[in-house]
């Protein structure tokens, strides 16, 4: 399950869905947030989503617009159940490294050059692999 959401409230622009993977250092990102940010006539339009174990899915309700979009991928707080199920999982030895400890460069957030092409005939699915260094 994700979550979404938009800074521009114009009905008039069609958003689409959107879906993919992320991968940190060539294994699933464990918690992260995910930011298409597409230039429109009508303004900038943000969407929104969660990643979590290097899944992310944003809704056509809250998704971005057609055409090309930048990008980011940015660290983020998590939930107080996330985080009971976490230390649970480091104290049982299940999970070696905090995730919560987790940088994301700023290469792939407020400094990111990645972008996507969302259409309207396309699957929408983007898959993106970022290294820590």
């Amino acid at each position: 399950m994700s979550f979404s959401c938009s800074d521009s409230s114009s009905s008039s622009v069609e958003r689409l869905k959107v879906s993919g993977t992320v991968l940190y250092n060539g294994d699933p990102l464990s918690s992260a947030k995910i930011l298409f940010i597409s230039e429109t006539p009508e303004g900038t339009i943000k969407s929104s989503g969660i990643v979590r174990q290097g899944i992310y899915q944003i809704p056509a309700a809250g998704g971005p617009a057609v055409g090309k979009a930048r990008v980011e991928i940015v660290s983020r707080t998590p939930e107080l159940e996330e985080i009971t199920q976490i230390k649970a999982e480091i104290k049982s030895g299940k999970m070696l490294s905090n995730p919560l400890d987790l940088e994301i460069p700023d290469i792939y957030n407020k400094k990111s050059q990645l972008t996507a092409l969302i259409t309207k005939d396309g699957q929408n699915s983007f898959d993106f692999k970022i290294e820590s260094k």
